[in-house]
């Protein structure tokens, strides 16, 4: 995927560097489940328009992993490129691509009663708190549809789309803090068990819905 995604980027590149006269700039902003976005883009041949994108969301979140509720935060930080082709020549387009940057989830969880980590129960005294975050690969291949109408506007184009980010299995990270076992082997070892369950329940994030509505100027 990776080599399809850099191949598609260097053909846009070639495209580009011979149709120069094809291009119209347009300055965009957006939001959608992969944040707040302000893009670039160009007409680079009568049916292919070439995009680069900064996308940003800070957003908190609660999720339940092996049946521990844990208080999220999901940070999103990605620069994108992308390549649009319209097939009839109209607003819709098929896009690929790619998002390069931090996708990650801190995770924090304080226990008010037992709670069972690995193969064994533990007390809230004994736990104290389970601090982590759970990343997705830095590099996402994207693969998307949508509606755009900036090759026939004059002025202000309006844009939706709808597309998967694939993320990659996640990577966990988790450690108990603050309770009278947080440092004894028992409870760190059923930590390393329970983080492959926690990986194992994440693993739907690595197909990322992606969908996004915004508007841009063309100069």
């Amino acid at each position: 995927m990776k080599n399809a995604i850099t191949l598609t980027v260097a053909a846009a590149v070639l495209i580009m560097g011979t149709t120069a006269s094809a291009g119209d700039i347009g300055l965009g902003v957006g939001a959608g489940t992969a944040g707040v976005s302000v893009e670039v883009k160009t007409s680079v041949a009568e049916r292919f328009v070439l995009r680069g994108s900064y996308n940003y969301l800070d957003f908190e979140v609660d999720e339940t992993f092996d049946e521990i509720d844990y208080n999220g935060d999901l940070n999103l930080s990605n620069f994108g490129g992308f390549l649009d082709a319209y097939p009839f020549g109209g607003g819709f387009n098929i896009s690929g691509g790619a998002l390069i940057g931090e996708k990650s989830v801190d995770i924090v969880a304080t226990p008010s009663s037992n709670v069972d980590i690995g193969d064994m129960t533990f007390t809230p005294a004994e736990v104290g708190s389970l601090a982590g975050d759970v990343n997705l690969k830095d590099f996402a291949p994207y693969l998307g549809i949508g509606y755009d109408n900036f090759r026939q506007s004059r002025n202000i184009s309006f844009n939706i789309r709808a597309g998967v980010m694939f993320t990659g299995s996640p990577e966990a990270n988790l450690t108990s803090i603050g309770g009278s076992l947080s440092s004894s082997p028992e409870l760190i070892n059923e930590i390393q068990t329970e983080i492959q369950r926690l990986e194992d329940d994440a693993d739907d994030f690595k197909y990322y819905p992606v969908f996004s509505i915004g508007l841009a100027k063309k100069f």
